[in-house]
């Protein structure tokens, strides 16, 4: 699967993790629970969303030598 499949699996599982939490289908109470997502572990790495909704979360920078994956380093842009 390519990078953005894993990008829709974590989005999908952070609405099914805010119904969850919720315990009912409102969506005002879904949307309120999604905005408070803090910590979560996805496939893609821990996922906070901020005031706007968006995710902030860590980049992982690698390079492929000797048809390997090689970490190169963690930018964190926020």
């Amino acid at each position: 699967p390519s990078a953005f499949a894993a990008l829709g699996f974590d989005a999908y599982n952070l609405v099914l993790d805010a119904i969850k939490r919720v315990g009912s289908a409102d969506p005002k109470a879904i949307r309120d629970a999604l905005a408070a997502t803090k910590d979560y572990e996805g496939c893609t790495g821990i996922i906070t969303l901020d005031l706007n909704g968006d995710a902030t979360k860590d980049a992982i920078i690698k390079t492929v030598e000797n048809g390997k994956f090689k970490y190169i380093a963690t930018v964190h842009p926020f």
